[in-house]
């Protein structure tokens, strides 16, 4: 297999990776966002020309890779891995230790670690920034810091961030998948993967003109 549709929106595009890695996916929006889809419905017929006429362009997104507590397994995120407490009235304490220095204790409601491509998902929407496609690097940004002085860190490809549950137990969503509890006292290591996911198009497209059409 060379090529998958996906039809739907980009919780679709995230499904789809999933299910067949190192695919090229070709979006066809029929959800809110699309921010990673490549046509519109009504395109549809002549874009399944243009890619048989040769007419696709393919982007590839760097992953992150997440391991828990020192486990064996890792598992990659396309958009984003989600650290956040489990309860709505309470705040969980978060260490932050990069390149194994140890860099701050945050009380909040947890951490967004992004790619470039998730920098335009959840982790925007707490404030972080939008980071170029192309940029080899990762986003981590604290969720409602109990902080004057807490920011949103852009962090290098070769940085392995650790987050260490110093209060109370936490839940772990990957790409918005069903979370997992890590019990107070676990931790996550979050770094940029060297696997990446496939996106393709059938115009020709350039990063900022997406975030101006979808955003702006």
């Amino acid at each position: 297999m060379d090529l998958v549709f996906v039809l739907g929106g980009d919780g679709t595009m995230l499904l789809a990776s999933r299910l067949y890695p190192g695919r090229v996916l070709l979006g066809v929006n029929l959800g809110t966002v699309g921010f990673m889809s490549g046509m519109l419905p009504e395109e549809i017929d002549s874009g399944v020309g243009k890619v048989l006429d040769g007419g696709l362009h393919v982007q590839e997104y760097r992953m992150l890779e997440v391991r828990v507590n020192d486990e064996e397994a890792t598992h990659l995120a396309v958009n984003d891995a989600v650290l956040i407490k489990p309860t709505p009235h309470q705040i969980t304490s978060v260490g932050v230790c990069v390149g194994g220095e140890d860099l701050v204790t945050v009380q909040c409601d947890g951490f967004i670690a992004a790619t470039p491509l998730g920098s335009t998902a959840y982790a925007l929407s707490a404030g972080g920034p939008i980071i170029s496609g192309d940029a080899q690097c990762y986003v981590l940004v604290p969720i409602a810091p109990h902080s004057l002085v807490s920011r949103p860190m852009v962090l290098g490809e070769t940085q392995v961030t650790r987050l260490e549950l110093v209060e109370r137990s936490a839940l772990l969503s990957i790409d918005g998948m069903e979370p997992r509890e890590i019990p107070a006292g676990g931790h996550v290591e979050i770094g940029l993967s060297r696997e990446s996911v496939r996106i393709a198009r059938t115009e020709e497209w350039t990063w900022w003109r997406a975030v101006r059409r979808t955003f702006l």
